[in-house]
C-alpha cells in the first residue's frame, strides 16, 4: 500500500462489540487518520456511524498511546515502565513462558481476550500459541451467552429475522434494548415504520433513551421479563387469542407450557414483573392485535440469574403469535447468526497435547487469587479485564500478586494496562486487516489497514506468530500469512453466497449472507419447529428447566441482602462508551447514577452529589441524578467509565461472579447496594 501526500478516502469496518459493525470510511492525509465517517454503500449502516466511532481518531492519536514495548519499573499499578525494544520483549517474554511451563505447567497460563477487535482474524490470534503450551483455556462467557443458550434451546442455529424487516411492521417491540444507544442503525428502520403509522414499545427497567422516544414504554422489574412474557402469554391462553392450527404446524409440545401458565397463579406474573394483570394483559391485547409485530431483543436482559429464562420466554411468547411464519413485518431478532465458520481453523486445538483446564472469564477474580493450581502468567489482549471483568476488587487484588507475571497487548493506558509487567502495543482496526461479520445485520467484509501502524504497534495476529517463532515453534499455523489463515477460515464458512471468490487483498465489496430469511417461515425455510420443551437431556446438562417458567432471583431475593443492601443496581451501556473502550477519551470522569425521588429523599441524596455506593464485594464512587426515569428502589449507573486518582474504583467493584441460569454468563444487572454521602476512604 502507498502512502502519499494525497487525500485517500479508504474504507474499513467498526471493530467494536456492536452488532451494526458499521461500514467506515477513513479520509486520510499524509498518512494520517483525520476523520471517520459512515459508508453510504454498506447495506445496513448506510452512511453514518455513531459518536464514539466519530471520536476514534482521537485514540489513535492520543497522548496515552502506547507505542513502543515497556516493561514496569514502578509499583504495580502505578503505570511506571521503561521503553525496550521488541525482539528484547519478545526473548523476555519466550523466555517467562518456557520458564513456567517447565515449572508449574502450562495451565499455569491463563489468556485473557474477548472482543475488542471483533476481526476473526485478530480476536482468535492467540489460540494456536496457547494450545501448544497447554495454557488454561478460557470459557467466553462475559458478553451474550446466557442470550445465546436462551435461543438455541429451543431454535438450535436458526438466525434471526433481517432487521429490515421491522420497516414494514405495525408493531415493534425493543425488548431490554437501548436502540438509541447500543443498536443505532435499527432505529430507520424503527423510522420508517413509524411514519406508516406504526407504534413503537419499549420494555425496560429504566425509562432510556429509546424509552422516551418511544410511544408507550412499559416498565419491567429488573429480571422480571419473563414473569411480563409468560404473563401476557397466559393472558392469551385464557382468552382464546392463539392461532392453535399455526401452533400445530409449527411448533411442539405448546400443551405442555400451556399447562403450566394455566397451573400458574397470576400473583406469581405480577409480583415477578412488577406489573399488575390489567397492565400485563393490556400488553397482550395489544400484541393480539398487531399480527405484524417485530420484537428486537437486547442482550443486557440476559445478564441477571434468570437471563437465559428471559430469552426463552419472549421466544415462546413470539413464537405463540407466529413471528417466526416469515409473513411481511413479522419478525423476532437478537442475533443474526447471518456467518459462521470452523473456528478449528483459527484456534488449532489440534496443537494441543490434553485438554487444559476450563476458566470462566466471569471468574477471573477467583482465577487469579484463589485458583489451584494457581496461575503464573495471565496474558491480556483485546481486553480490559479491570474494568469489565465482574468483582473487580478481587481482580485487582489478583494483578497485585508479586508472583504473578502479566502481559498486555494494548493501544492506551487502561486500568489493566498499568498492572502490566510486560506492556506491547497494539494495533487499532485503522492499522491491521481483517474480516469483520455483523450480528445486528446481515453482511460482512474483509478491509486491509488504512494507514501504518502508529509507532511500533503490532497487531495481535502479528504480536503471536512473532511469540511463537520466537519460542522455536514450527507448526505450520505459526508459518501462516494473515491472508492464508483468512483464506483457510472462509473457505469453511456457511453463508457465503455460492460464487463467491475471497480475495483478502483487495476490498470486494459488502457481502450479504444466505441465510437472511424474508418472507418464508422458519419451519420453511429450516426445517425447525420452535420446541417449546427442550430434550430431557440439555435440560439436564444446562441444569434448567425444560420449559420456559418463573425463576426466582439470586442476590435481588436474597431476604439477608435485602435487609443489609436495600437498592437494586444495574449497569446498562453509556452513550460514550462501549463496555469499557473510549474511556480514556472521558478519563477523570466518574458517571452518574439515577436515583428515584422518594429514594433520594429517604437518602438524603441530592441531585449532582457525590454519592457512594457500596455492597460486600466493594465501593464506588457516582455523581447522583435524581429522576423519575428509573423506579423505586433501583440505581442505574450506566457505562464503564474507567477508575480515577480520586476513585481508584469503578462500578464493576460492586458486581458479582455469580453467573446466570444457563451458560454460565455474568450478572452484571443483578447486585444489591447500599448509597450514602458519607465521606470516601480508600485507604
Amino acid at each position: 500500500m502507498e502512502f502519499n501526500s494525497n487525500v485517500e478516502y479508504k474504507k474499513s469496518v467498526c471493530p467494536l462489540d456492536c452488532p451494526d459493525s458499521c461500514g467506515i470510511i477513513a479520509k486520510v492525509v499524509d498518512g494520517r487518520v483525520e476523520s471517520l465517517a459512515g459508508d453510504p454503500d454498506h447495506p445496513y449502516t448506510q452512511g453514518f456511524i455513531c459518536r464514539k466511532m466519530r471520536r476514534y481518531p482521537e485514540r489513535v492519536y492520543s497522548p496515552d498511546r502506547i507505542l513502543y514495548p515497556q516493561v514496569r519499573i514502578g509499583k504495580k499499578g502505578e503505570g511506571k515502565f521503561e521503553r525496550i525494544s521488541w525482539p528484547a520483549a519478545l526473548e523476555l517474554l519466550s523466555e517467562k513462558l518456557k520458564k513456567i511451563v517447565a515449572q508449574y505447567g502450562g495451565e499455569a497460563i491463563l489468556p485473557y481476550q474477548y472482543a475488542g477487535n471483533m476481526g476473526v482474524l485478530n480476536r482468535n490470534a492467540g489460540y494456536g500459541l496457547y494450545h501448544k503450551l497447554g495454557a488454561s483455556r478460557l470459557i467466553e462467557t462475559i458478553c451474550s451467552a446466557a442470550a445465546g443458550k436462551g435461543w438455541s434451546m429451543h431454535y438450535g442455529d436458526v438466525p434471526g429475522s433481517p432487521p429490515e424487516v421491522a420497516a414494514d411492521t405495525d408493531l415493534i417491540i425493543a425488548w431490554g434494548i437501548n436502540v438509541k444507544v447500543s443498536n443505532v442503525h435499527f432505529w430507520p428502520f424503527i423510522a420508517a415504520a413509524r411514519k406508516q403509522g406504526a407504534r413503537l414499545v419499549v420494555i425496560d427497567p429504566y425509562r432510556n433513551e429509546t424509552a422516551q422516544a418511544a410511544d408507550q414504554y412499559i416498565q419491567v422489574q429488573p429480571g422480571g421479563d419473563s414473569a411480563l412474557a409468560l404473563g401476557a402469554l397466559k393472558y392469551l391462553v385464557e382468552t382464546n387469542r392463539l392461532d392453535r392450527k399455526m401452533l400445530a404446524e409449527q411448533t411442539t409440545d405448546f400443551a405442555t407450557l400451556e399447562g403450566y401458565l394455566q397451573a400458574t397463579p397470576w400473583e406469581q406474573f405480577t409480583s415477578q414483573s412488577g406489573l399488575d394483570k390489567e397492565s400485563i394483559a393490556a400488553f397482550a391485547r395489544l400484541l393480539a392485535a398487531h399480527p405484524k409485530t417485530f420484537i428486537r431483543i437486547g442482550i443486557g436482559l440476559s445478564r441477571n440469574s434468570r437471563g437465559g429464562m428471559s430469552v426463552r420466554a419472549i421466544n415462546a411468547l413470539a413464537a405463540a403469535l407466529g413471528l417466526f411464519s416469515g409473513q411481511e413485518g413479522q419478525g423476532v431478532l437478537l442475533s443474526s447468526k447471518a456467518f459462521s465458520g470452523d473456528t478449528d481453523k483459527l484456534r488449532f486445538p489440534e496443537l494441543a497435547d490434553t485438554e487444559s483446564r476450563l476458566v470462566n472469564m466471569a471468574h477471573l477474580g477467583h482465577a487469579l487469587t484463589a485458583l489451584q493450581p494457581p496461575v503464573k502468567l495471565f496474558f491480556v489482549y483485546s481486553c480490559n479485564p479491570l474494568s469489565v471483568a465482574p468483582d473487580s476488587s478481587m481482580v485487582r487484588q489478583g494483578l497485585l500478586r508479586d508472583d504473578l507475571f502479566t502481559v498486555v497487548h494494548e493501544q492506551v493506558m487502561t486500568p489493566t494496562a498499568r498492572y502490566a509487567d510486560l506492556l506491547l502495543p497494539a494495533t487499532t482496526f485503522l492499522e491491521n486487516k481483517d474480516l469483520y461479520t455483523g450480528y445486528g445485520h446481515f453482511f460482512m467484509g474483509c478491509v486491509d489497514k488504512v494507514i501504518k501502524p502508529v509507532g511500533e504497534a503490532r497487531s495481535n495476529f502479528d504480536l503471536f506468530q512473532d511469540l511463537a517463532r520466537t519460542m522455536g515453534f514450527t507448526d505450520v499455523p505459526f508459518m501462516q500469512t494473515a491472508e492464508e489463515r483468512l483464506q483457510q477460515y472462509v473457505a469453511t464458512m456457511e453463508g457465503v453466497p455460492n460464487g463467491y471468490v475471497f480475495n483478502p487483498d483487495e476490498f470486494s465489496g459488502w457481502v450479504e449472507s444466505t441465510r437472511k430469511r424474508t418472507g418464508e417461515a422458519v419451519m420453511r425455510r429450516w426445517d425447525t419447529a420452535f420446541a417449546f420443551k427442550v430434550a430431557a437431556e440439555e435440560a439436564a446438562t444446562e441444569g434448567a428447566p425444560a420449559i420456559p417458567c418463573l425463576l426466582e432471583a439470586d442476590e435481588f431475593s436474597d431476604k439477608d441482602l435485602c435487609s443489609r443492601l436495600p437498592l437494586k443496581l444495574i449497569t446498562p451501556p453509556h452513550m460514550d462508551l462501549l463496555n469499557s473502550t473510549f474511556g480514556d477519551l472521558h478519563r477523570g470522569k466518574i458517571g452518574e447514577v439515577l436515583i428515584h425521588p422518594k429514594d433520594a429523599a429517604l437518602y438524603e441524596i441530592a441531585d449532582g452529589a457525590e454519592v457512594l455506593l457500596e455492597n460486600n464485594r466493594g465501593k464506588c464512587l457516582r455523581l447522583a441524578k435524581v429522576s423519575e426515569d428509573t423506579q423505586e428502589g433501583l440505581l442505574v449507573a450506566e457505562g464503564l467509565f474507567w477508575q480515577t486518582d480520586k476513585c481508584p474504583t469503578a462500578i464493576n467493584e460492586l458486581t458479582s461472579q455469580k453467573t446466570t441460569d444457563v451458560a454460565a454468563g455474568p450478572t452484571f444487572h443483578e447486585s444489591r447496594v447500599c448509597i450514602s454521602t458519607k465521606s470516601i476512604d480508600y485507604g
